[in-house]
C-alpha cells in the first residue's frame, strides 16, 4: 500500500496526516500552489482523496484524477464532494458518521446554554473586574424551553435526547415524518420555528436545504428566539441572520459554522447575544482520533478488497422544503408590617415588597444608625440573599423579628441557631432555582471541556483566519462525581445521564432510593480519584468548608475538572489556583468564590477556566419565581397560614 497515492485535500489532523504518510504515498495538496501542474504530473498516481468539511472532491478535481477510486471524508458532511460525479465514475465514498455524533450534540447544548445564560459574556465580565462595580444582569432560562430541530438524523436525535434531560418539549422538521418518533412533527418549517424558543439546524446541506434559515423562518422564530447552527454555514442566509440580530428581531444565536469560513461577519463581533466558535463540532482529541482511524480503516479496507467500514449509499431523491401575579392583599394591615431588605437583590422583588409592606432598605443605613434603632420595633421580617442575610447582630438589633425569608436556597448567611433560639421562622427558595443551577453547572462543564468561551474569543479576535483552533476534550461519557446529591445534585445527575456519563456521588449518607443507580463514595478523596469531572453541589457547613482541598484536587488529577455551583468556601481557593497554574488540574468552571466579588487575579490569565459572577439562579424567569415565593411565604406567615417552604 505504500505505493498507492493518496491526496490529502487540506491540513486536518496531525495524527491522520502521520498515519497516512506511514501507510501510503501521501500528497499534501496545499503544498502545491501550481495545482494544475501538480495534477498533470501526478494524476495517474492518485487513487484516493481524503477531504473534510472545508475541502473535498469537486467535479474538476475528480475529472483531473482518472485513477481515482475512493473519496474518504474526514467528516460526516458530504457537501464538499460531488456525489453525482462519483456515482457516474463508480468512485466509492466514505465518511465518519456516529463517531462525531456525541461531540456535535454536546456542542449544540453547550451553545444553547452559553447563549441563554451568557456564559462567555459573564466570563469576560468577571475577568474585566466589572463584578466589583455591580452584579451582572439577569439572563434567560434553558430548562423547559421548547426546542425545534431541523433534521432528526443521528445528530438531531442525540440533541433531542440531551434536551429532554432539561425538560424541553421537542419538535422537529424533516423531509418525512419519522415513524415511531415520540417528538412532534411539523411538515412545514415556518410552523416549527413559530412554535419553538430554540431552533437547531442539524440537517445535511443540499440544494434544498441551502439557506433553509431565511428571513421568513427567522421572523417566525421571533425576537425572543435563539438559533443554533451546528450543520453547515450555508444552511443560514447569513446577511438575513446578521440583520435580524442587529435589529433585535432575533434573541440570539450560537454558531459553529459560517457561510465563508474562516470569514465571519464582523457585525457579529460587537454583539453580546451571540456565541461564535470556529467549526469545532467534532473538535475533541478523542473524536478526531476515532475519525482518523475510520478514514484509515476505510482506505485499507478498499485497497484490500474488504467491505468498507462506513460506505455512503448514493441517493439523490430529494423533497421540496416547505415554508403570579399576586392579587394585592386586600387592605389588610400588612401594609403597616415592617419588612427589612438587607441588600439590593431584584427590582421586581423590591417593588412587590414595597406594594405589600412597609419596606426598610437596610443597605442605605448602617446597623448602628439612628434610623435602624428608631424603626427596630416596626421590623417583623427580614429578606436576605446570598450576600447578606440575618446574622446574630442583626437578629439582636430587631426585637420584633418573626421571620427571615431568604431570596436564595442557601442558608449560610442566616444564623439558624439564633433563629431557633428566638423562635424566628426561616424560609428559603428551594426547587424553583434547581433547574437553573443545574443548567449552569452543565454549561460550565461544557464551556470548560469544549473551550467554548476561549474559542468565541478566538473567532472574535480574527485568529481563525490564521489557523484552526486547537482540539478540546470530549464531554460525553466522562466519569462524573457529584458532592451532594440533594435537589441540585440530583438535577445535575439527571442531565449528565443524557450525555452517557457514569455518575458517582459523595454525601453524608448513602441515598437508598429506587431512582438512584449511582455509585456512592463515603469520602470526597475517593470520589475525586474515580471522577474526571467533579461537581460541587452540597450545602455549605463547617464540615463542607474547603471540602475541595489539595488532597481532593490531587486525587482528581491533571486531567480533571472542578465545577463549583455551591458556595465559594467549598473550595480552598489558593490550592485551586496553584493546581491550575502548576498543571495539576486541567480546568475549572466557577460560579462562586471565597471573597465575592473579589476573584483571584491569577485566574484571569488562564484559558482553561470559565468564571461566572454568581449567576447560577440569575435568570429572569427564576428570579421572578423566587421573588414570588418570598412574597408568598411572608404573606402566609402574617396570615397565620402554613409556610410554603419552611426551614424552621
Amino acid at each position: 500500500m505504500e505505493s498507492i497515492g493518496v491526496l490529502l485535500a487540506c491540513p486536518m489532523n496531525t495524527y491522520l496526516e502521520q498515519e497516512l504518510d506511514k501507510r501510503f504515498n501521501l500528497f499534501k495538496f496545499w503544498q502545491y500552489p501550481q495545482r494544475s501542474q501538480f495534477l498533470a504530473e501526478h494524476c495517474n498516481s492518485i487513487r484516493a482523496v481524503v477531504g473534510n468539511a472545508s475541502a473535498g472532491a469537486d467535479a474538476s478535481l475528480i475529472d483531473a484524477l482518472p485513477k481515482l477510486e475512493i473519496v474518504s471524508s474526514f467528516s460526516v458532511g458530504l457537501d464538499k464532494i460531488d456525489l453525482k460525479k462519483c456515482k457516474e465514475r463508480g468512485i466509492r465514498v466514505t465518511n465518519t458518521p456516529d463517531v462525531l455524533t456525541e461531540d456535535v450534540a454536546d456542542l449544540a447544548i453547550g451553545l444553547i446554554l452559553a447563549v441563554l445564560r451568557r456564559l462567555c459574556e459573564c466570563d469576560g465580565y468577571v475577568r474585566s473586574g466589572k463584578w466589583k462595580i455591580g452584579d451582572y444582569k439577569l439572563t434567560t432560562k434553558f430548562s423547559g424551553k421548547s426546542v425545534g430541530i431541523i433534521g432528526l438524523g443521528r445528530i438531531g436525535m442525540a440533541i433531542a435526547k440531551r434536551a429532554e434531560a432539561f425538560r424541553c418539549p421537542i419538535s422537529y422538521y424533516s423531509r418525512t415524518e419519522k415513524q415511531g418518533s415520540k417528538y412532534k412533527y411539523y411538515p412545514n418549517l415556518l410552523n416549527l420555528a413559530s412554535n419553538s424558543d430554540i431552533l437547531i439546524v442539524a440537517c445535511p446541506l443540499t440544494k434544498e436545504t441551502h439557506h433553509i434559515i431565511n428571513r421568513e423562518v427567522i421572523d417566525a422564530l421571533g425576537p425572543k428566539g435563539v438559533l443554533i447552527n451546528i450543520g453547515r454555514g450555508p444552511h443560514v442566509d447569513e446577511p438575513q441572520l446578521v440583520a435580524a440580530l442587529v435589529e433585535g428581531r432575533l434573541g440570539g444565536a450560537g454558531l459553529d459554522v459560517f457561510e465563508h469560513e474562516p470569514e465571519v461577519p464582523q457585525e457579529l463581533f460587537a454583539l453580546e447575544n451571540v456565541v461564535l466558535v470556529p467549526h469545532i463540532g467534532s473538535g475533541t482529541v478523542e473524536t478526531r482520533t476515532e475519525m482518523a482511524n475510520i478514514v484509515l480503516g476505510n482506505l485499507e479496507a478498499h485497497f484490500s478488497n474488504k467491505p468498507l467500514l462506513t460506505p455512503v449509499v448514493f441517493n439523490f431523491k430529494t423533497a421540496a422544503v416547505g415554508r403570579r401575579i399576586f392579587t394585592r392583599c386586600s387592605e389588610m394591615e400588612m401594609e403597616k408590617i415592617g419588612v427589612a431588605m438587607t441588600t439590593p437583590m431584584f427590582d421586581y422583588l423590591e417593588q412587590q415588597l414595597e406594594q405589600r409592606f412597609k419596606l426598610f432598605k437596610l443597605w442605605n443605613h448602617p446597623l448602628n444608625s439612628d434610623y435602624v434603632r428608631e424603626n427596630a420595633h416596626s421590623i417583623r421580617a427580614v429578606v436576605g440573599g446570598t450576600k447578606s442575610g440575618a446574622d446574630a447582630n442583626l437578629i439582636h438589633s430587631l426585637p420584633a423579628l418573626e421571620i427571615v425569608a431568604s431570596f436564595s436556597v442557601g442558608l449560610d448567611k442566616i444564623d439558624l441557631p439564633k433563629c431557633q433560639e428566638k423562635g424566628i421562622r426561616v424560609t428559603n427558595t428551594p426547587d424553583v432555582l434547581t433547574d437553573d443551577v443545574a443548567d449552569a453547572a452543565i454549561g460550565l462543564a461544557m464551556a470548560v471541556s469544549r473551550r467554548i468561551c476561549e474559542s468565541d474569543r478566538f473567532v472574535r479576535s480574527g485568529s481563525w483566519k490564521e489557523g484552526g483552533f486547537r482540539l478540546a476534550t470530549k464531554f460525553s461519557g466522562k466519569s462524573v462525581g457529584i458532592l451532594g446529591l440533594g435537589r441540585i445534585g440530583s438535577a445535575i445527575a439527571k442531565r449528565v445521564e443524557a450525555f452517557g456519563c457514569p455518575i458517582s456521588y459523595c454525601s453524608r449518607n448513602e441515598k437508598h432510593h429506587s431512582g438512584y443507580n449511582y455509585k456512592y463514595f463515603s469520602n470526597a478523596i475517593d470520589l475525586a480519584a474515580n471522577s474526571q469531572i467533579l461537581f460541587v453541589a452540597c450545602t455549605l457547613t463547617e464540615e463542607t468548608k474547603h471540602i475541595v482541598n489539595r488532597e481532593v484536587i490531587d486525587a482528581l488529577g491533571p486531567n480533571g475538572i472542578v465545577i463549583n455551583v455551591g458556595r465559594g468556601a467549598h473550595v480552598n481557593e489558593s490550592e485551586l489556583v496553584s493546581a491550575l497554574l502548576e498543571g495539576r488540574l486541567a480546568g475549572a468552571g466557577l460560579d462562586v468564590f471565597e471573597n465575592e466579588p473579589h476573584v483571584p487575579e491569577q485566574l484571569f490569565e488562564l484559558e482553561k477556566v470559565v468564571l461566572l459572577p454568581h449567576v447560577g439562579t440569575d435568570t429572569m424567569e427564576t428570579s421572578t419565581a423566587m421573588a414570588d415565593l418570598v412574597i408568598r411565604n411572608l404573606e402566609a406567615h402574617f396570615r397565620n397560614e402554613p409556610l410554603i417552604t419552611p426551614v424552621i
